[in-house]
This record gives structure tokens, C-alpha cells and sequence, in this order.
């Protein structure tokens, strides 16, 4: 008798687990919805409250600032998309991070995820002009230049592996942002000129920036995909 070729035909995937489930029950992406829906809530209301108390108008907080200053259209455009790019840095290195997140690769894992917080909080600077009003510049880049050595002594290796010269890039190209930003009353360029060179050096140094997340998490994606 021929043997029933469909009675020993196993399906794809890993047995037992449905396709796509990656063990998890089938109330898990609810509860996710509503874990995020929670956060973003929180978020707005905690928003809303502490600028109440600070005497700033509703309305003032959820416009558009371009629309409640009535502000052409390129203006702090150039700004606008370094946040963004800063944004995505933070967004890529911690997905990467939970690409990898069950399997091996723990060092990588920890880069990655030291990356994200760290564009993260060079985003919110950026964006409310920390380093400007709120905690002084001098101490934010102190902080940021041990953050940076710290990445690179104790991921040396790995930020080599995965993509060191747009890292050393990136840090030598936001450092000479800071530098001139530190010195650019000492210079005898004119206050423009040295304005227009700081900031291309920066915009350029995010995206380098952006440009070594997304090579460590894609290699970090690639170590979290199954095998076929």
C-alpha cells in the first residue's frame, strides 16, 4: 500500500505554533493596543495639566506652531527634519533591540538599546532646547560626549563590526557642531557664517547618526530571523 503522503506532510513554521503567533496568545495584541492607547492618553491629559498650571492656554498646546505663529512654511524647517531624523534613530535602534531580544547577541542587544535611549534624549533636547534654556549646555554636552565615549569603549568592537566609520563620522561631525557652537563668539566669521557651518554640521552628523542605528539593527534583524 502507497503510503498517505499527506498524513506525514508537516506544515511550515515551527510545529505546534501557529504562522506569525511568535508564542503569543491570542490576546496579546489587544492588550498591546490598548497598553499604547493608555500611554499616548497619559501623555496628552499629563500635557494638558502641566501647562494649565504653568498659565498657557489650551489652545496654545495642541496647535501647530506654524499655525499659531502664522509662520511661512520653511521656517525651522531645516530643524523640523533634524527632530525627525533624531526620532527614527531612536525609533530603529530600539526595534532593533527587539529583534534580537530572545535570542543571543546580548551585547548587541545592550548597544542597540543604549543607542535608542540616547537619541531619544538628543531628541527631546533638540526639540525644547534643553541644552539652551532649561539645563545649560555645557553640562548636556559633557554628558553626551562620556555617553558617546562610553558606547564606543564598551561596544568598541561591535560599533566597529557594524558600521564604526559612520559612527566616527557622525561623532566627529556633531562634535565640530559643538565646538564651533561653544566658540563662535571667539571667531571672526560673523555670527551667520558660523551659524550656517554649525548647523550643516549637524544636520550631516544625524544622519550619519541615523545611518549606524539602521546598520546595527538591520544586522541585528537578520540575527532574529528563523531559519528557512
Amino acid at each position: 500500500m502507497a503510503p498517505n503522503s499527506s498524513a506525514g506532510a508537516a506544515p511550515q513554521g515551527s510545529p505546534g505554533r501557529p504562522p506569525g503567533g511568535g508564542g503569543s496568545g491570542p490576546g496579546a495584541k489587544p492588550r498591546q493596543l490598548l497598553a499604547t492607547l493608555a500611554v499616548a492618553l497619559l501623555v496628552y491629559v499629563v500635557t494638558l495639566l502641566i501647562n494649565r498650571v504653568s498659565g498657557i492656554d489650551t489652545e496654545a498646546v495642541i496647535r501647530d506652531l506654524a499655525q499659531s505663529c502664522n509662520l511661512a512654511l520653511g521656517v525651522g524647517m531645516l530643524s523640523n527634519f533634524g527632530y525627525l531624523l533624531w526620532a527614527a534613530a531612536a525609533a530603529i535602534a530600539l526595534f532593533g533591540a527587539s529583534l534580537i531580544a530572545a535570542g543571543g547577541g546580548g551585547r548587541q542587544r545592550q548597544l542597540l538599546l543604549c543607542g535608542g535611549v540616547f537619541s531619544a534624549l538628543l531628541c527631546l533636547d533638540d526639540m525644547f532646547l534643553l541644552h539652551d534654556k532649561y539645563i545649560g549646555s555645557t553640562f548636556l554636552y559633557l554628558l553626551y560626549a562620556v555617553f558617546a565615549l562610553l558606547i564606543l569603549l564598551r561596544f568598541r568592537g561591535l560599533v566597529l563590526a557594524l558600521g564604526g566609520p559612520s559612527f566616527l563620522v557622525s561623532v566627529l561631525l556633531l562634535g565640530s557642531s559643538i565646538l564651533l557652537d561653544k566658540l563662535q563668539d571667539e571667531l571672526p566669521f560673523g555670527y551667520d557664517n558660523v551659524q550656517l557651518f554649525e548647523e550643516g554640521f549637524k544636520f550631516m552628523g544625524i544622519a550619519a547618526w541615523v545611518h549606524f542605528w539602521w546598520q546595527a539593527a538591520a544586522d541585528g534583524a537578520r540575527r532574529g530571523r528563523p531559519a528557512s
